[in-house]
């Protein structure tokens, strides 16, 4: 199928390729269907975009979690499992979106609210952790590194 994106001009998504949220997103809960694109064309990027499929101008920059956290765990109940029809031998995928500000360096993951993709049903859903181990805004890259930056600017 065609879509119309801003971002990307017109798109040709698979149906393999669609992402169905059947609850949405948080704070856009009327936005059911997305597909994942690279961030950048022919760079190699730990980044892609969650592309809306609804609006054209709807996309998040999403990654995953566990390039920055080796020990990120998400803990689904059978309830929540159910929800993206999950059955074993089901290929899942975790995600975080990621807010970029101006200072790119200060870029930050929700590792509260995942996305989790069943890539064998095509569901997906966000979820919300109840651990306080994990932050809405978590810096992807190290201190040092961003200091090192604020340092070389002053």
């Amino acid at each position: 199928m065609k879509y119309e994106t801003t971002r990307f001009g017109h798109i040709e998504v698979k149906e393999t390729e669609v992402l169905n949220f059947p609850v949405g997103l948080y704070g856009f809960e009327k936005e059911n269907a997305f597909t994942c694109l690279p961030f950048a064309p022919n760079v190699e990027s730990p980044m892609e975009w969650l592309q809306s499929l609804q609006t054209p101008r709807l996309a998040f920059v999403i990654t995953d979690p566990f390039l920055y956290v080796p020990d990120y765990s998400v803990k689904l109940t059978e309830k929540e499992k159910a929800e993206i029809q999950f059955e074993p031998g089901n290929t899942l995928v975790t995600r975080a979106i990621v807010t970029i500000p101006g200072n790119y360096l200060e870029m930050t993951a929700n590792l509260v609210a995942p996305l989790i993709f069943n890539l064998t049903s095509g569901l997906a859903r966000q979820f919300v952790l109840t651990s306080a181990e994990y932050d809405t805004r978590h810096f992807l890259l190290p201190m040092e590194t961003r200091e090192a930056k604020a340092e070389m600017s002053d």
